[in-house]
This record gives C-alpha cells, sequence and structure tokens, in this order.
C-alpha cells in the first residue's frame, strides 16, 4: 500500500473502533433509512436528535484519529510521540550548527563591501534609486530605458512630471514587496524597498536588516533565510514547521539564536557588525559614511 492508502486506513479503523466503542454505529436506523443529522432545533424526534449528535461526535474523533496516527503522511508521530526531533532531523540540525558556529567564531572572508560607484550621490546600490527616504529598484531596469523617472511606489514615467495615475505616460505595477515596488536585484528577488545603504557581500536583507547569509551560516544545508533566526532548505509552506518534529507537521526550518548574526563576526572591524544592522550607507556613496568603511571587493 502507498503512504496516502494506509493513512486513510488507519483513519478508517480508528473511526470504526471508536464508533462500536460508544455503541452508535447505525443504532435506531432502520434499513434504507436516511442519515439524517438535521440540527437539533428541526428534530422532535428523539432518535433523531440523539443521531445528529452522535454524528457530531464522530466527527470529532474522526479528526482526533487523524490527527493522532502515526501513519498520516503528513505528521511524524501522534499525540503520544515524544516531543522533540527525530534522529535525521537532530543530525541536520547539528550539522547546520556546527557550520554557524565555525562562521561566527572564525570570521567570514567575505565580510566586504560590494563594488559600489562611491560617487554618483546615490545612497542606494548601484542598481536602485531613492524615493520617499526608500531604496527602490530602479524604473529604467523595471519598466524599461523609456520609463526612468519614478513617481511612486508603484510608478514609472516617461517624464518627471506627469499627471497623477497617467496612462499615456505612466507604467505602473502595484503589489506589497513586487511589481515595481521591490528593491534592487543585488538584495535578492522580491525584497521589499530598504533604507538608504547596502549590506556586505556575506549578508541578505531580511526585513530591514542585514543578516548574515543563511547559505554560508549553514554551509549550504538550508540556504533560504525564513526568519530572523531560521533558515530553510527551501521557501514556502515548508518553512513555517521545524525540520524533523515528531509531533507536528514535518518542516524544513531550523532555528537558532546563531543564525541571528551580522557578517563581519571576529573580523576586528568596526565597520562590519556582528549584529543584524540596518543597511550601511558607508558601503553605498563616500559622503555619508555611518562606520568605518569596510573594505570594498574588486
Amino acid at each position: 500500500q502507498t503512504a496516502p492508502l494506509r493513512a486513510m486506513a488507519a483513519f478508517e479503523h480508528c473511526l470504526v473502533k471508536s464508533e462500536e466503542e460508544i455503541g452508535f454505529r447505525g443504532e435506531g436506523l432502520e434499513s434504507g433509512e436516511d442519515f439524517d443529522v438535521a440540527p437539533v432545533s428541526l428534530r422532535t424526534n428523539g432518535r433523531m436528535i440523539r443521531v445528529g449528535v452522535l454524528s457530531a461526535l464522530a466527527a470529532v474523533v474522526g479528526t482526533v484519529c487523524l490527527v493522532g496516527t502515526p501513519s498520516a503522511v503528513m505528521f511524524n508521530g501522534g499525540a503520544s510521540a515524544i516531543t522533540g526531533l527525530s534522529t535525521s532531523g537532530d543530525t541536520s540540525r547539528q550539522q547546520a550548527l556546527q557550520y554557524a558556529a565555525q562562521e561566527v567564531t572564525q570570521g567570514s572572508n567575505l565580510a566586504t563591501a560590494p563594488k559600489e560607484n562611491l560617487n554618483d550621490g546615490n545612497l542606494c546600490n548601484d542598481d536602485e534609486e531613492e524615493h520617499g527616504a526608500l531604496c527602490y529598484a530602479k524604473c529604467s531596469e523595471l519598466a524599461g530605458p523609456a520609463y526612468p523617472h519614478r513617481q511612486s511606489a508603484w510608478t514609472c514615467c516617461n517624464a518627471a512630471q506627469c499627471p497623477f495615475m497617467s496612462l499615456s505616460c505612466c507604467k505602473h505595477d502595484y503589489g506589497m514587496c513586487s511589481g515595481y515596488s521591490i528593491a534592487g536585484m543585488k538584495e535578492g528577488s522580491a525584497i521589499c524597498p530598504h533604507a538608504p545603504g547596502g549590506c556586505l557581500n556575506d549578508e541578505e536583507l531580511f526585513l530591514g536588516l542585514c543578516y548574515m547569509k543563511c547559505s554560508l551560516l549553514t554551509g549550504g544545508l538550508n540556504p533560504y533565510r525564513a526568519e530572523i533566526d531560521g533558515c530553510c532548505k527551501s521557501t514556502g509552506a515548508y518553512c513555517l514547521a521545524e525540520e524533523g518534529v515528531k509531533d507536528g507537521f514535518n518542516g524544513m526550518l531550523i532555528t537558532n539564536s546563531t543564525f541571528a548574526v551580522g557578517g563581519g563576526c571576529a573580523d576586528s572591524n568596526a565597520g562590519t557588525p556582528c549584529q543584524p544592522h540596518p543597511p550601511l550607507t558607508a558601503v553605498t556613496e563616500d559622503s555619508h559614511p555611518t562606520t568605518t568603511p569596510p573594505t570594498t571587493t574588486t
């Protein structure tokens, strides 16, 4: 049998057993009679009231059976399982944490500034433009070179001034951290606009702060940052749950305070913080340093 069939068989067995124990399996019904579960307020027949109540109880019992059935394919254990991680989950976690400990204590040789034009008056990365005190991907790259003027978070125009919501000289692409309202691709795909500045080469932008890349912290095992202290093997719903848990949905996320660090740990440079930090303008423009400028990668 396949895993889904085994799960359904276990569910049916559990439900039937529960029905027999509480003694309502078909009780009070004649052959061929409808199994009516209408609300109590609509019934005067005591037998039908009893069936309706017991049917509701059967639904509850069935749900408990599914959640508590070890064979259910979405679960790695039922209510009686020991809380914690499976052997494989614990092994994967320990491997990732070993990589992280090494990066944090020995430092990363990638804690350097990205190559940027430091004298162009642009406090954002070279593939970004500033608008409303935030850095967005350039309109010339999002909407095309004919629409280089950003008029709002979602609007790029072919002239510096265009009528509001104009369709003749502007292009619009609405979204939250999508469409035209995104940061430059140097910060990653579909990243929200951020404060002026940039992250170091060994960092990634997450919720407006720069963190050491999960790909470095976990040795590539969990390369996607899903939380401030969490790295995931994939993206999407699987990053909502810990990897290898015994008592619930088996996800692909590993969380640990070791992951909540900046890229400049153990390098003795005040310009490369070890703590998560806002983007550094020192790496994007010489005239607005926020810290001692880190070494620039050539």
